[in-house]
């Protein structure tokens, strides 16, 4: 039973790498991350330590906490990930043109619950989707709130 995955996402951000850094540089110093993702839902957060429960929106969920959170602005953010997902993730963060960027998201995961592992000879496709579905809301969600924030 292979439980291992490979979750590759762009999203396109209406903002320079620079801003764009700038807006999560600050979100950092925050409670709450990731006010702008509805299905992600930050539970624990101590600066260092990011607990999350991301909702795939078809009907289970999962948790697992982000840490080892390494920095080199303005191009990468690395981090691994612990709980239901483990393994790392790297977002680099590329300038496609004035005001315009992208953040190039790679997380390579193994899942750790039972019922996941068991089943994903079956449901690989649907928690491929489930985080698909997951990524472009928090695209979209983020371009709306950063659309507010300057509004």
């Amino acid at each position: 039973m292979n439980s291992e995955y490979v979750l590759l996402s762009r999203w396109q951000v209406d903002r320079s790498r620079e801003s764009l850094w700038d807006v999560l540089e600050a979100l950092l110093e925050t409670p709450d991350p990731l006010p702008w993702w509805p299905s992600v839902q930050v539970t624990a957060y101590d600066g260092d330590n990011l607990d999350v429960r991301a909702a795939s929106g078809l009907g289970y969920a999962v948790t697992f906490r982000l840490a080892n959170l390494e920095a080199q602005r303005p191009s990468l953010l690395s981090f691994t990930s612990e709980g239901d997902l483990r393994g790392r993730g790297v977002v680099t963060f590329v300038e496609l043109t004035d005001g315009i960027s992208a953040m190039d998201i790679d997380w390579r995961v193994a899942t750790d619950r039972r019922w996941m592992r068991w089943t994903s000879w079956l449901l690989r496709p649907v928690f491929i989707a489930g985080h698909h579905i997951v990524m472009r809301q928090g695209e979209k969600h983020l371009n709306a709130w950063l659309a507010a924030q300057d509004g």
